[in-house]
């Protein structure tokens, strides 16, 4: 084909970053485009202007499904950037690769000017012999006067042998594309990268994925589009997957026994959630069942997968009461948890046998994907039960006494929760183990729980978990500080290590995606946890392509990725996290960098 590409020499781009950010020396990510030896061979393709198919692009005036070509500038060279809005919808289009050979690709992001201020960006890219795209953002903030700036992605390391890079958009994110670069490796460089896919280090870290935000912004259509959420956690120090079903029998899957969440819904209260129903209706009618492909990620990952519940899902109030909407929990108010001055809740209680018997047909359910193990984030949430009558029953067997005239704190009261959640905890075994047998499966099936900061907080919703971790009724925990009614404090290792001393239980520390702290903070706290005895860290819901919550430059994946890599981790606790390459503007479309920036008129 008569395709024709400006390639620029990377040499000059590696000048440019230094002096923007400063010494050579500084420490890179391990992805970083500057980390390679040949990096100063590396070429950057500028101009998407004949990119295919040519009907997807326009020049001049902007149209719906079409990217629009803008012409850009760094201080080093010009080049035609890709461009589109949040509801644009273009297709997917191609970028030939003239280059052979093992390289590393990267392609450069601009960031998208809210007209005052940073937009939120993205868009996603894979080379066309590969199945799944890779989700993207520019996590980076306007220079001085408003000056946009270009943040440098990873995107994969491969033999390129007359591939494309192919370009999409994501939905209802804007995206201005700038390059596409790629650096040569060396046979050593090729060698190492290809032996790390089989045999990956320090996979000590646990990921939670909700169920829930992997669908309704991204409106899947297809296997390969459920698999973008989890492109990018394979270069990744995480070795568990935490896969939430949605709620406690409310699902993401077709089931016999749950429901999905909407279900049966015509008036949401947005149209996000709309589109979370309707999209897993969609997947449903082709056959397409969306925990078995997360199920089936996790194993191509070879990463440990475990279905996970969250025990006090079963409905919303107003204006969700249709969106989290149980079946099971509609069709029975006589096994609601109820206050102990009579006033009914929201939650359904694990007194009562029929509840607990209706989970655990949840968890049969999905046994049939053979994961690693099952589990519970009791972080989300409590009760699990109250003073309805199925406790108080219980409670006068035990205690010849009426639980709603003793203190809430009366040691009797604790002890008969801890009975009966052990009780639970009792049969979710017997459950693992009877389905292990039947499926001729050798491997034992895992039990894995969100548990909370203290003992206290433990001890007053009944996890025994000394008791637990004696009967082999729990395998690893991962601490939750941010649950509902517990006291909010940070872990209290000391009494996990206590309780864990001489077994093969985890503890794992959580730390939230979305609200890290700055990025030498995040280092300094798991630092903190590792010293403290922690066997690893869990994370809540990350994701690739987000950025700081805070404002910080660069993805936070970036760390939240090697939290596994102890060594590294206690160094940039010490000196500082890596910042990504970042390349100034100097024209944007008709913009012109200066110190007299635009839009101030309106």
């Amino acid at each position: 084909m008569n395709r024709r590409f400006v390639y620029h020499c990377l040499a000059l781009l590696i000048a440019a970053a230094t002096v923007f950010h400063g010494a050579e020396s500084a420490e890179l990510f391990p992805t970083d485009s500057r980390s390679w030896a040949r990096a100063g061979n590396a070429v950057v393709a500028t101009d998407f202007s004949k990119v295919g198919p040519a009907g997807a692009l326009i020049t001049g005036r902007r149209e719906k499904g079409k990217w629009k070509l803008i012409p850009f500038e760094t201080a080093e060279w010009k080049g035609t950037a890709l461009s589109a809005y949040a509801q644009t919808g273009p297709p997917a289009v191609r970028l030939p690769l003239a280059a052979r050979g093992w390289h590393a690709v990267y392609v450069g992001l601009a960031t998208t000017s809210g007209g005052f201020g940073t937009g939120g960006n993205g868009m996603k890219a894979r080379l066309s012999d590969e199945p799944v795209f890779k989700r993207m953002a520019c996590n980076l903030a306007l220079l001085s006067n408003r000056r946009g700036v270009i943040q440098e992605q990873f995107l994969t390391v491969a033999e390129l042998k007359g591939q494309s890079v192919e370009i999409a958009p994501l939905p209802g994110l804007p995206a201005t594309v700038c390059y596409v670069k790629l650096v040569p490796l060396t046979a050593e460089e090729a060698r190492n990268w290809t032996a790390s896919r089989t045999a990956p280090l320090m996979r000590t870290s646990i990921a939670t994925f909700d169920g829930h935000s992997w669908i309704w912004p991204y409106r899947p259509r297809s296997a390969a589009e459920l698999q973008e959420e989890f492109r990018g956690f394979e270069d990744s120090d995480i070795g568990k997957w935490w896969f939430q079903v949605c709620g406690a029998d409310l699902v993401c899957y077709p089931s016999k026994v749950g429901n999905i969440p909407g279900e049966g819904t015509t008036d949401f209260p947005s149209s996000t959630y709309a589109a979370y129903t309707r999209t897993l209706q969609d997947l449903f009618k082709k056959g397409i069942n969306p925990l078995r492909v997360a199920r089936e990620a996790a194993r191509a990952q070879g990463v440990e997968f475990h279905v996970m519940l969250r025990p006090a899902g079963w409905k919303g109030s107003m204006p969700y009461e249709e969106t989290f909407n149980s079946r099971f929990f509609d069709a029975h108010p006589e096994w609601r948890c109820v206050d102990r001055d009579g006033t009914p809740t929201f939650y359904m209680s694990y007194a009562v046998p029929e509840v607990r018997r209706h989970l655990l047909k949840i968890l049969r359910e999905t046994l049939a994907l053979q994961p690693e193990g099952v589990g519970f984030l009791f972080n989300r949430g409590m009760p699990m039960m109250l003073w309805e009558e199925a406790f108080c029953k219980r409670f006068r067997e035990r205690h010849q006494a009426d639980a709603r005239e003793v203190a809430e704190d009366d040691p009797r009261i604790l002890a008969t929760r801890a009975e009966i959640m052990t009780e639970f905890m009792a049969e979710v075994r017997a459950l693992l183990d009877e389905t292990a047998r039947a499926q001729g499966r050798k491997a034992r099936y895992k039990i894995s729980l969100g548990t909370f900061s203290r003992e206290a907080d433990n001890r007053k919703f009944g996890f025994d978990l000394p008791l637990w971790i004696k009967r082999g009724l729990v395998d690893e925990l991962a601490v939750a500080w941010f649950a509902y009614h517990t006291s909010f404090a940070p872990p209290d290792m000391a009494y996990y290590r206590r309780i864990t001393a001489g077994t093969k239980v985890g503890v794992c520390p959580f730390v939230i995606a979305w609200k890290t702290g700055k990025p030498q903070e995040l280092c300094k706290k798991v630092a903190d946890y590792y010293a403290a005895g922690a066997s690893g860290i869990a994370i809540w819901d990350p994701q690739v392509h987000r950025g700081w919550p805070e404002g910080s430059p660069g993805n936070a994946f970036d760390v939240l990725g090697r939290l596994g890599d102890r060594d590294r981790i206690a160094r940039w606790a010490k000196n500082g996290v890596p910042q990504p390459l970042t390349i100034p503007l100097t024209r944007l479309d008709d913009n012109y960098f200066s110190r007299w920036f635009p839009n101030t008129g309106f």
